[in-house]
């Protein structure tokens, strides 16, 4: 390969290394935020049917307390 060629190619995989690394940062930082890995999943996750499974139970003690306290 001629020089230029080398140079290319480098630049070429610097570039696909930077996306991928961009793209794995840019999705912890999304799952800091929002606190749910799981939430743009398509499928079935196993993570997040826990997450819907616990956020239910936690709505139905909140439910359970308001009707103790008040009536």
């Amino acid at each position: 390969m001629n020089g230029w060629q080398e140079w290319a190619v480098g630049l070429l995989l610097l570039l696909c290394i930077g996306r991928i690394g961009w793209g794995v940062y840019r999705f912890f930082v999304r799952v800091k935020k929002k606190d749910n890995p799981c939430e743009n999943c398509a499928t079935g996750c196993e993570l997040r049917t826990l997450y819907e499974s616990k956020r239910r139970s936690c709505r139905k003690e909140l439910k359970k307390t308001k009707k103790k306290c008040c009536g």
